[in-house]
């Protein structure tokens, strides 16, 4: 079955209002620009004992070419640029937004309350109505997405944090100030994560959408389509995902089945 076909089949299965046997918490968090490398080299201690603990792949691949929009656009509709129609890198408030379905839809199908916080204006492309709750949040998505998962009810949560993009094109990738920049990141994030095992029943899905080389990305040099995968749930496994070469486009068929019986 081809990866549309699998999106469709769990949309037509799900019913309205239904609540799926998965993760009551479901939190997938896209730190910018984050190389594979990284978590190791910085180290990200956070990231290191999720990759430890979970099922993790340093083999992922971005889209042609790797930049934030698009990427982005490719893993949350599980379809390619040329699929999507998203092809650029830009978006205004004001303009269309997404009109195809994405893992927001899944979710809502399978009774998640959905959110939405991201740090860079072209990404409320991707805030379509199957979002509650969506904000331009640079400086407190974390904290808005720990306030969400928090609430009543089950709840499903897609975080962007950015800042490490922008120290790879100041200092380079991988650089001395690049790590530093990842383990200020990976501390922040700890709290929230912490948060979510407390909860229990929970899927953590940690990732990003490029890398970069030197100060450049966005280029067609392999370094910069690289991009880590971690999954993590106390209520099943992704074996299917460990040491593969998984495509930003494969993402939301893994979270789909991992929603539960209504969602596949």
């Amino acid at each position: 079955m081809t990866l549309v076909a699998l999106v469709a089949a769990a949309l037509a299965s799900a019913g309205p209002g239904a609540r799926a046997p998965g993760p009551t918490s479901v939190l997938l968090v896209s730190v910018d620009g984050l190389h594979p490398d990284a978590i190791a080299a910085a180290p990200m201690a956070r990231a290191l004992r999720e990759v430890r603990r979970g099922q993790s792949t340093l083999l992922g691949r971005s889209t042609a070419p790797p930049k934030t929009l698009i990427a982005h656009t490719a893993m949350l509709t599980g379809m390619a640029p040329e699929e999507s129609g998203k092809v650029d890198n830009d978006w205004e408030p004001g303009e269309p937004t997404v009109a195809v379905r994405t893992i927001f839809h899944l979710a809502k199908a399978a009774g998640y309350r959905t959110a939405y916080f991201y740090s860079k204006e072209k990404l409320g492309y991707l805030a379509s109505p199957a979002v509650d709750v969506h904000a331009l949040a640079p400086e407190d998505g974390i904290a808005r997405a720990g306030r969400f998962l928090a609430g009543a009810g089950p709840a499903f949560v897609f975080l962007h944090v950015s800042g490490l993009e922008y120290a790879g094109m100041q200092s380079g990738w991988l650089s001395a100030p690049y790590l530093a920049k990842a383990r200020e990141i990976d501390g922040a994030l700890s709290p929230l994560l912490d948060g979510l095992e407390a909860r229990g029943s929970f899927l953590l899905v940690l990732t990003s959408d490029h890398a970069g080389h030197g100060t450049e990305h966005g280029t067609s040099d392999p370094e910069d389509g690289r991009r880590p995968v971690v999954l993590r749930s106390d209520v099943r496994s992704f074996r299917e995902v460990e040491g593969r070469p998984q495509h930003v486009t494969e993402l939301m068929a893994i979270v789909a089945a991992a929603l539960g019986p209504r969602a596949r």
